[in-house]
């Protein structure tokens, strides 16, 4: 399970905090996490979206990447905020893993 409390106070240090932002953080912990539940971790992350694909595709056909791009104009204040969970949700995982 992850601690979120843990994931958090990776934005607690205000010098690092001041200079970045979930998504840095991630990109950070994918640099310096041990390879192997990096590997792990983006192996689920492309499964879920070739399923998630798949899905989409059954729904929308041909359409779907119009669609994705109308989701992504005309949503990207909630598509931001699920970018910024999902971003602390699999470093809290990385981080857990690695330890």
């Amino acid at each position: 399970m992850v601690d979120i409390n843990r994931v958090m106070d990776m934005f607690n240090d205000e010098d690092d905090f001041m200079h970045s932002n979930p998504k840095e953080k991630f990109f950070d912990i994918l640099f310096n996490a041990n390879n192997d539940v990096v590997r792990h971790e983006l192996d689920i992350i492309v499964q879920h979206f070739v399923a998630m694909e798949s899905l989409l595709e059954k729904s929308y056909g041909e359409n779907l990447d119009d669609e994705i791009q109308k989701e992504i104009l005309e949503n990207s204040e909630d598509n931001y905020q699920r970018s910024v969970s999902f971003y602390i949700e699999k470093m809290g995982e990385i981080v857990s893993k690695s330890e």
